[in-house]
């Protein structure tokens, strides 16, 4: 991993190595970059997750594709349960389930989530001690995807300490108890010291734990980290406007009715037939929009909307980039080196007041464009009807957009509390 813009200047040094031999293509894919956040102000940036940067669709799915692979062999032959962590791992945790069974197709998949429970589910609550939005939840219609003992997978881009890991485990240990948890990531920052105190609180809880990941890194912070940091953000000059001065790209609204039991989100649960019948809707979606299939476009989703938007963008072509909207206060700097160039700011479309980010999609104003070169079209994802949630965000990417804005707003055939974590959907069964 390169120094970047910002490592030497803050004292950080980063030591990337592959988790496995063949890993070893995946290590040139992280940058360094801040984030607003008194917990923790370092954020190591992938090019395999999707998130926080547009990237080529075919490397995200590639990823949790060989990560999934590692998954089975930690899971020994049984088909487990797979858990992505919202926000940022829940396409991770979907393309990793993908090809998480022990014949290497679809295991049954759901994702933790920040949204409110629906009437009548089952809701179990845990903390994310240093992120910026610290609660978690499983929301689920019942528990019977729980009760076989089978392997369970948590599946997160990035481990640092394991805690939040831990504390789901303690969660679920405590109402289905089993005998081995899989954590999966992309990249895992743990110490040897720090895996085993994992190790022995999980073997204490009556489990083990095994750890399977693409790159493993060792990360020095110096001790005085925050307020360098701080100090650091305090003196960057302030970002100006990335508007053009063309007028706003034209905006269509397409609204996609998904299959019955296909949910546009997994945290209700997600197995073979949703996997299925997602694919082919996507492909339907895809052959409807008159936009470029290559790197000249762009399908963002809608935060913890991921999977989706994936599935969209590697059925319009390989190249085409895809990243979703984020709740993480991240700094931007226009400059080459820094993987985070530029954002948009914009009330989420949850309730249209918290404020979101969208990062690259706006296009850089330096003459080597690095991580957010412009885009001529740009999909965007929702499962959000059209309206004042929705229109803050739309507007914005009308002025980033040099060609169209394509919305595509997905709307499920059944309530999502009726796919079945187990299996397929019931109207399939």
């Amino acid at each position: 991993m390169s120094d970047g813009l910002v490592a030497g200047q803050l004292g950080i040094a980063v030591r990337l190595t592959p988790a496995v031999p063949w890993a070893a293509r995946f290590a040139g894919t992280l940058e360094l970059g801040l984030r607003q956040n008194p917990n923790r102000a370092q954020l190591l940036v992938s090019r395999l997750l999707g998130k926080h940067i547009p990237v080529p669709v075919r490397d995200v799915l590639t990823a949790a594709q060989a990560l999934g692979s590692a998954v089975r062999g930690a899971c020994a032959g049984e088909t487990p349960v797979v858990i992505g962590f919202a926000e940022t791992a829940t396409g991770l945790g979907h393309g990793v389930a993908a090809v998480g069974a022990a014949n290497a197709g679809p295991a049954p998949c759901l994702h933790t989530t920040r949204r409110p429970p629906a009437d009548g589910a089952l809701v179990l609550r845990f903390s994310e001690e240093h992120s910026h939005a610290t609660d978690q939840s499983l929301v689920m219609p019942d528990d019977a995807s729980l009760r076989d003992r089978r392997p369970l997978v948590l599946v997160d881009d990035e481990l640092t300490t394991g805690t939040t890991a831990v504390n789901a485990i303690r969660m679920l240990q405590a109402s289905w108890p089993r005998q081995v948890y899989v954590l999966a990531s992309l990249v895992d920052c743990r110490s040897g010291d720090r895996r085993a105190e994992v190790a022995d609180t999980i073997r204490a809880l009556g489990a083990r734990v095994v750890s399977v990941s693409l790159l493993d890194a060792d990360v020095w912070l110096p001790r005085d980290m925050a307020a360098t940091a701080r100090r650091f953000i305090a003196a960057l000059p302030e970002a100006g406007a990335q508007a053009g001065s063309r007028p706003p790209a034209p905006v269509s609204w397409h609204d996609i009715t998904l299959p019955d039991g296909v949910p546009a989100i997994g945290s209700g649960g997600w197995g073979r037939a949703q996997e299925m019948a997602a694919r082919a809707a996507m492909r339907a979606a895809a052959a409807g929009l008159p936009v470029q299939r290559d790197g000249r476009t762009l399908v963002l989703g809608d935060e913890e909307l991921m999977y989706l938007p994936q599935l969209l963008a590697a059925a319009l072509g390989d190249e085409v980039r895809t990243s979703t909207t984020t709740r993480t206060p991240a700094v931007t700097i226009d400059e080459p080196g820094y993987p985070l160039r530029t954002a948009l700011r914009f009330g989420s479309t949850d309730d249209g007041l918290r404020p979101a980010y969208a990062y690259n999609v706006a296009p850089s104003t330096h003459p080597e464009p690095g991580n957010a070169p412009g885009f001529d079209h740009i999909v965007f994802v929702t499962d959000v009807p059209r309206g004042p949630r929705t229109d803050d965000l739309v507007g914005q990417l009308a002025g980033a957009a040099r060609r169209s804005v394509h919305v595509v707003a997905l709307r499920s055939g059944l309530p999502a509390s009726q796919a079945v974590l187990a299996g397929g959907s019931r109207a399939a069964q």
